[in-house]
């Protein structure tokens, strides 16, 4: 299907691909690389997927790794990449950044114990915690140094989750402010600051 989102919000490029092509279909878009070290083919598409993402946006940028397994680009810009099911994003501005993207589902709340505080877990439905996952990845890849307590660590206040909004929260003392959006059955969350 290919890019089915591409823009420009808060100084930071935002683009999405929905991978519904064969594997072979994106190997003829991208440009030659070594998918050896990936074991499945999902995995395999996810890796092109952002690599045409950022084609598109960075014709000339190349992504390396930090000691902390965070993407950089050798640009001087930062980058982040995040992808559920099909959907494969990227985000790229001259700050420090940080996205998450991830379908709504049940695993969320499964899993909610492991990252939002007992006091919060009451009233949680799968769509708040799939958001409130989504935003503390952001952070985490926002931080980009690993030694992130989820619980302790990402403070979020209470708020009603939305189709679209911001939300201030306390990260090992610093305020960040996030944006959130709902796309189809997706949350999408991210962080774009100094």
């Amino acid at each position: 299907m290919g890019i089915i989102r591409n823009t420009t919000e808060n100084n930071c490029s935002i683009a999405i691909w929905d991978t519904q092509e064969t594997l072979d279909e994106l190997l003829k878009l991208a440009k030659p690389f070594d998918l050896s070290i990936f074991k499945t083919e999902k995995r395999k598409k996810e890796f092109l997927a952002s690599r045409l993402l950022l084609q598109e946006l960075y014709p000339n940028a190349t992504i390396i790794y930090n000691e902390f397994g965070a993407p950089t680009l050798n640009n001087e810009k930062f980058i982040s990449i995040s992808h559920s099911k099909e959907l494969v994003s990227i985000i790229i501005s001259d700050q420090q950044v940080g996205m998450d993207i991830e379908q709504i589902s049940e695993k969320a709340l499964k899993l909610a114990s492991k990252f939002v505080s007992d006091k919060n877990l009451k009233n949680l439905n799968k769509e708040k915690a799939t958001l409130i996952w989504c935003i503390k990845e952001a952070v985490f890849k926002w931080h980009q140094k690993g030694k992130v307590d989820f619980i302790k660590d990402i403070i979020i206040p209470e708020f009603s989750e939305k189709g679209k909004g911001q939300i201030k929260v306390n990260f090992k003392n610093k305020e960040l402010i996030l944006n959130y959006q709902k796309l189809n059955n997706h949350y999408l969350v991210y962080v774009c600051t100094n």
